[in-house]
């Protein structure tokens, strides 16, 4: 028999592996905590919701027990994003939503589904929908940014497995280009990591020069040139991004930049920064299994997260390749 029902869902490294009946969403939550305060390690996650499940009464116990679930959207991984309006919208790398039945974002202690309203798979760009009333935006700054300019990066690398605040990073441009010449893009020296994905580069005036989106795969560096790369990292330009932006009505400050101190700087990151969590189903994530290049080059970069076994199914260097940007 096929119905909704509530159930304890419990996810080992995004992985969904177990499911149990529960007779109301209160009688869950309360098993929840329980389970919460015995087993609490960082790649363990338990969550209640109604599915869609095929049911059975045992023979045994004569109770209803769920034989299957059908809908059970599993968390894939996650990336970072930041907001550009008062309204909710908010911008992160086309990469880290593009296989997502469900964008979760999270802010401030709020909890929104996301929608994707655009994006621009060319220059891995997506903007995103939210009902939250952030505190604080981002300005996107009216010039791209120049040589040696000092720069913090701000996001969620390895998503919250280290802790559920924002992360920050600093760093100088150290070339305005791409891997081979690519011009849409940046070169940073401020440290990312898987998360990082879609977080904002910002100016020492609290502007947006830039949108973090890769690193130099060191494997593939290390067999091409014998050496392995540090901090060589990429962000798409803030001109790009004023372009992507436009195109789809949202207005940007076109005054001149502001000097501001690095405390209202670390204020607005804190404020306008948000976490960006995917969903996904297995067949997608069979899909994401495909994915082996960006801006059509091999090699280049790290995704928002591997795919949920990946390391279990592949070498860690075909794991950074297939997770990479798409």
């Amino acid at each position: 028999m096929v119905e909704t029902v509530v159930a304890l869902l419990l996810f080992l490294n995004g992985n969904m592996v177990e499911h149990v009946y529960k007779d109301s969403l209160k009688v869950c939550n309360e098993s929840k905590k329980i389970a919460e305060q015995v087993v609490n390690p960082l790649n363990v996650t338990f969550v209640c919701k109604e599915v869609k499940a095929k049911t059975e009464i045992d023979s045994g116990s004569k109770q209803k027990k769920i034989v299957k679930v059908f809908d059970n959207n599993i968390f894939t991984g996650s990336g970072s994003g930041f907001f550009i309006s008062d309204e909710g919208h908010l911008v992160t790398n086309y990469h880290v939503v593009n296989y997502c039945n469900i964008n979760q974002v999270n802010y401030a202690g709020k909890t929104s589904k996301a929608k994707i309203l655009a994006y621009d798979r060319m220059n891995d760009l997506a903007l995103l929908e939210t009902n939250i009333k952030p505190k604080d935006k981002f300005d996107i700054a009216t010039q791209d940014a120049k040589l040696l300019d000092d720069i913090y990066v701000a996001g969620y690398p390895f998503g919250k497995a280290v802790s559920s605040s924002v992360k920050v990073t600093k760093g100088v441009v150290s070339a305005l280009a791409g891997l081979q010449n690519n011009y849409a893009l940046v070169q940073i020296d401020a440290a990312i990591q898987p998360g990082n994905s879609g977080g904002p580069i910002v100016n020492t005036n609290g502007d947006v020069i830039g949108v973090a989106v890769a690193k130099l795969d060191y494997k593939d560096a290390l067999e091409s040139y014998g050496a392995i790369p540090e901090n060589t990292n990429f962000g798409i330009k803030s001109s790009i991004l004023k372009n992507f932006t436009s195109a789809n009505n949202i207005k940007n400050s076109n005054e001149a930049p502001k000097e501001i101190t690095k405390d209202k700087v670390g204020e607005k990151i804190l404020n306008a920064t948000a976490y960006v969590g995917c969903f996904t189903s297995e067949n997608k994530i069979s899909a994401m299994k495909t994915v082996e290049t960006a801006f059509g080059q091999p090699k280049l970069a790290f995704d928002f997260v591997c795919y949920n076994d990946c390391k279990q199914r592949n070498s860690d260097s075909i794991c950074q390749q297939q997770c990479s940007l798409n």
